[in-house]
This record gives structure tokens, sequence and C-alpha cells, in this order.
């Protein structure tokens, strides 16, 4: 799984080993129901364009970053930025346009081993959160 800059072609390669926490919780429709003032049911609804979450997480033992990499990443997360988020494995080639879920709290990383770190290449495990956005906005 990579996720590349659009702005620069920039890319961080991400380890495979990242859950998609909640890629089944999305529903594509939107849907209101209110009453009017006779009681009968006013149903409103329309198919979301954009805006569905995507949060990777650490699954045990996998999904690790180094410490170069998260500062990139952490870096690129301040900007106002789209990025693109590829995977890469062999049953899933999946690209979504994404931008950080700030609202949710964009990047948590903590060192995989429980002491600072002496190297730009000690691993932290991390949970990245994403929003899909179209490729038009």
């Amino acid at each position: 799984m990579k996720l590349i800059r659009l702005a620069t072609q920039e890319t961080v390669s991400l380890e495979d080993g990242f859950l998609w926490s909640d890629e089944f919780d999305w529903k594509p429709r939107a849907q209101t129901q209110e009453y009017a003032v006779d009681g009968s049911l006013i149903v409103q609804g329309g198919t979301k364009l954009a805006g569905r979450q995507i949060t990777l997480t650490a699954a045990d033992g996998q999904g690790w970053i180094k410490r170069r990499d998260l500062r990139t990443v952490l870096d690129w997360s301040a900007l106002h930025e789209q990025f693109t988020l590829q995977f890469e494995y062999p049953h899933d080639g999946r690209s979504f346009n994404v931008i950080f879920n700030h609202e949710a709290g964009a990047i948590e990383a903590k060192p995989v081993k429980e002491h600072p770190t002496v190297s730009e290449d000690d691993y932290y495990a991390v949970t990245l959160r994403f929003t899909e956005k179209n490729n038009d906005d």
C-alpha cells in the first residue's frame, strides 16, 4: 500500500499489514425521515458522492511505519491537499482520492518498542484516518 501526494507525486510506502477497520461501515445512501403536520411520512434520500471514512489501523505485529516515513506523513497531513491511497494487495488494487480526516484525529502513533527512538528506522504502530473525496473536488 502507498500514499501518493498528488501535488508532487512523492510516495510513502505503507506496510500491507494495515487493517481498514471501517471498510464496511460506509452507507452509500443518505436518508431523512420526518412527519408532516398531517402525520404523513416524508422521506428524502440520495446517493452520497464522497465522504467515505478510511481508517487504517495497525493489526497485531503489523501495520508499522518507520519514523522517517511517519514524519513525512505527519508533514503532509498539515497540508490542504489531496492524496491517493493505493492498495497493492494481490487481490485488491483499488485506489482512493483522500484527504486527512482531522476531525477524527488524522494520525495516532506510538513507538513499537516502549522506549525513546534512537533511529529514523525505528518503527511506530500507527492509525491513519482519511476521508474519500471526489476526483473533481
